[in-house]
């Protein structure tokens, strides 16, 4: 499988396009992307917990948590996607992020990062101004519980996190 560097994925991706936002830098889709579809998988080499959070600024909030100790060292794009305590993407087998509602060209892309977290260790002030907003963004256990169940129910939670809450999911 040939692997395209961050550059090239970044100039070949016709999903969606890394702009100024009110944190920085942001991930916007480039197109009308529907609910479902795949907007990107997050890349990057894989990291422990001590690495994590040893980074320095201003990436010490770029490494996405995919086991107890174990992280992903985000590179571009998926370094620019932002939070949201209102999403309209979410990750899904661990690294991929989707579309969670249609997505409008122009919209900026955001996940809810307390979907990703587990380890009592970090932790931001929010803002991302939705009606929504929990104010401090924490590990997924410190959730309100509707909002973990719709998470949970949406299969967005990554499995390490997942498997330690019971499921709601009806036999098919």
């Amino acid at each position: 499988m040939l692997a395209l560097s961050a550059a090239s994925y970044l100039l070949t991706n016709e999903k969606f396009y890394i702009a100024n936002s009110k944190f920085g830098q942001g991930l916007f889709a480039k197109k009308d992307i529907r609910v479902g579809e795949n907007i990107l998988i997050f890349t990057g080499g894989i990291i422990d917990f001590d690495q994590a959070i040893l980074k320095a600024p201003p990436y010490e909030g770029d490494a996405l948590q995919i086991g107890k100790s174990i992280y992903v060292n985000l590179e571009p794009p998926g370094r620019f996607v932002n939070h949201s305590c209102d999403p309209n993407a979410g990750i899904k087998n661990d690294i991929e992020l989707v579309a969670l509602r249609n997505i409008k060209a122009g919209e900026e892309i955001y996940f809810d990062y307390s979907t990703t977290m587990d380890e009592d260790y970090w932790s931001l002030q929010c803002g991302c101004g939705s009606i929504n907003c929990r104010k401090v963004i924490k590990d997924f256990k410190h959730l309100p519980y509707h909002v973990k169940r719709k998470y949970l129910d949406l299969n967005i939670v990554q499995k390490f996190i997942a498997v330690q809450y019971p499921t709601t999911a009806k036999a098919k």
